[in-house]
């Protein structure tokens, strides 16, 4: 089958044809250009191979991050060609394209970044064996801190960083094409818009302790977050009357969006903690855990401990970055066969 692929979410207009066992590719250096020589490039490509577009039976688009307009732009181009053709689209992630050609590259290399907008990186990491992709861009030092001393794989070297620049194969860009699923072709963007930012910093944000009334509502809450070892209505029912266990709500302009269960002994277990889908990534459980720090340190109180599956690296990254330490690992732990990670913070 004869696949062609459109990349214009980076600074560079990169277009490539696999016909049978042979590639052709295209590409320049033309970030506000992408819109007027894309057509150009294509037409020159299938001219090369002799073939028209007639001849293409599956397409591929690099659907972000990168480029706002350039995503847009290749994501309406290939939609087009889809429709008119009647053939199969599907869309390649840039982060796992870029981490694919990075590591090819360079076997030292565990983390790969593209610049964002405002100072700001996506950036996708190996965790657990898997790669992770951050739901929010990070900033620079935060991307020092993850990569520590490892090299990053970047489109374009940045002099702040450890980087170093990946070029794109064609080879590597089609097996990306091969293991793709996605023929939604949404356009993918990670960072917090500045709508929602300013919409956070003007809204009531408040901790209280869980009152019985709302144990319903928190039991909703982790249903919809967690996919192993749910506690349940009944259980928070139960813990709700036992000293030994406290129970605190985070509220946005008055409603529940999130809640931390915690157990109270020699340390402060963090039993359970979770935040409603569409509110996170607004550091409502970071405030949450500064919360419970602060009930500790009332109690005299110097560590805290959770549990978390490896399965969970969203988790595990907010409780790293806020400086839990892996104490040991559990072997089949979960219900789904997964590992625990048994996480301390101490000294705070």
């Amino acid at each position: 089958m004869n696949s062609l692929i459109i990349n214009t979410a980076n600074e560079e207009l990169y277009i490539a044809l696999k016909l049978k066992s042979k590639l052709f590719s295209k590409s320049v250096n033309s970030i506000l250009k992408h819109n007027e020589l894309m057509l150009t490039k294509i037409d020159e490509i299938l001219k090369e191979a002799n073939i028209t577009l007639k001849d293409v039976g599956e397409l591929g688009v690099v659907i972000g991050p990168g480029s706002f307009t350039g995503v847009r732009v290749g994501i309406a181009t290939v939609k087009a060609f889809r429709d008119v053709l009647n053939i199969k689209a599907r869309g390649i992630n840039n982060l796992k394209l870029l981490y694919s050609l990075a590591t090819v590259q360079n076997k030292d290399c565990d983390v790969v970044a593209i610049n964002g907008s405002k100072d700001s990186y996506f950036v996708a990491r190996k965790l657990f064996d898997k790669l992770y992709i951050y739901e929010r861009n990070l900033t620079l030092m935060e991307l020092k801190n993850i990569a520590k001393d490892k090299p990053i794989g970047m489109y374009k070297t940045d002099e702040n960083l450890n980087s170093f620049k990946v070029e794109i194969d064609p080879n590597i860009l089609f097996d990306c094409l091969c293991d793709s699923t996605d023929e939604l072709l949404i356009p993918v963007y990670y960072q917090l818009s500045q709508a929602e930012s300013e919409k956070l910093k003007r809204a009531d944000v408040k901790i209280c302790d869980v009152g019985e009334s709302d144990l319903e509502t928190v039991a909703k809450i982790e249903s919809d977050s967690l996919n192993v070892n749910v506690i349940g209505l009944n259980e928070f029912k139960r813990l709700y009357k036992n000293e030994n266990y406290k129970m605190l709500s985070i509220k946005l302009n008055g409603e529940i969006v999130g809640f931390v269960l915690v157990e109270l002994s020699d340390e402060i277990n963090i039993v359970t903690i979770a935040v409603k889908k569409e509110f996170r990534n607004l550091g409502l459980a970071t405030k949450l855990i500064e919360h419970v720090k602060s009930l500790a340190k009332e109690k005299g109180i110097n560590r805290l401990s959770l549990e978390v599956s490896v399965n969970n690296p969203t988790a595990y990254l907010l409780y790293e970055k806020l400086g839990f330490k892996i104490r040991r690992e559990r072997k089949n732990y979960y219900k789904d066969g997964s590992n625990c990670l048994e996480l301390v913070l101490e000294n705070f």
